[in-house]
């Protein structure tokens, strides 16, 4: 009898101990949306993306020359020809974050971040011009990734985009019209990278058409904005900084345009890279 009794104590013990278990995990679930690891992962890639934003260009281009080299060696139009370079930074990291977070809300979380650290250590005089373009870029990404690239009208957004502006910016080039600088003055030799511009506009929107992909509406379209949110809010007054002549302005969207993809590009190709070396059945952080 007394060994019976403790049999039946060690099972009764046993079962207790095992109903137990689960209650005590499901007491302390895991609410938070991002974890402490895709937190510190966000917090890392938007502080790089602001160091890259302000150290980068004035890396290449010492002494504020960027001016120099858009219009002068590259022959573009202006004003806003920069932001093939500063907005292609930031597509390009808000998109890292995305694909490798994969997690909406990522882009967003990352532009608070970096609008904070701009806040803490950022030239306050622009911070003010851009604070509201970074959040408003991050979500036409949020956005748009949302969207299915491959439904229309989705699918031929960005080919009817990159078609008829590349058309026209390789129409200025031929006929002679092409301009550059901010006072739009003629440009006197063959305006190369009008024609490389508008040949790589074209050959994106081949590859936009057969494989549509929404990083790369998403990046474009955010881009386009970047450079329209220049044109009306930065400088002396609303819509002051917008271009003299009319007929740039679709060269300097598709600058803007081709800033957004290639970024994408990079940022697709980073991740393919990633799992080829991890191998391809190797989940992102956020599935993890």
């Amino acid at each position: 009898m007394p060994g019976r009794e403790l049999q039946r104590f060690r099972i009764q013990s046993s079962v207790i101990t095992v109903g137990i278990m689960p209650m005590t995990e499901s007491v302390t679930p895991d609410t938070i949306y991002f974890t402490l690891r895709e937190m510190g992962f966000i917090i890392v890639l938007s502080v790089l993306a602001a160091m890259s934003g302000a150290l980068v260009p004035s890396w290449l281009f010492p002494e504020d020359r960027i001016s120099d080299f858009v219009y002068g060696v590259l022959g573009l139009p202006g004003p806003g020809a920069g932001v093939f370079i500063f907005g292609g930074i930031l597509c390009f990291w808000l998109l890292a974050g995305l694909i490798l977070v994969k997690k909406p809300g990522t882009a967003v979380a990352m532009s608070v971040v970096i609008i904070a650290f701009d806040l803490l250590f950022g030239n306050q005089v622009i911070l003010l011009q851009t604070i509201d373009v970074l959040l408003f870029v991050a979500l036409i990404i949020e956005a748009l990734c949302l969207l299915p690239a491959d439904s229309k009208p989705w699918k031929y957004m960005l080919p009817v985009l990159f078609t008829i502006l590349s058309i026209v910016t390789l129409s200025l080039a031929f006929l002679g019209q092409a301009k550059q600088g901010e006072s739009d003055s003629i440009v006197t030799q063959f305006p190369v990278v009008y024609c490389i511009f508008g040949i790589l506009g074209l050959c994106y929107a081949l590859i936009c058409y057969r494989y549509p992909v929404q990083f790369f509406l998403a990046a474009g379209i955010a881009n386009m904005y970047y450079m329209l949110h220049f044109w009306l809010f930065w400088g002396d007054g609303f819509a002051s900084r917008f271009p003299p002549d009319p007929a740039m302005i679709p060269v300097l969207l598709l600058g803007a345009l081709l800033g957004g993809v290639v970024s994408a590009s990079v940022a697709s190709g980073v991740d393919l890279l990633r799992k080829i070396y991890r191998g391809t059945d190797t989940p992102a952080l956020g599935d993890q």
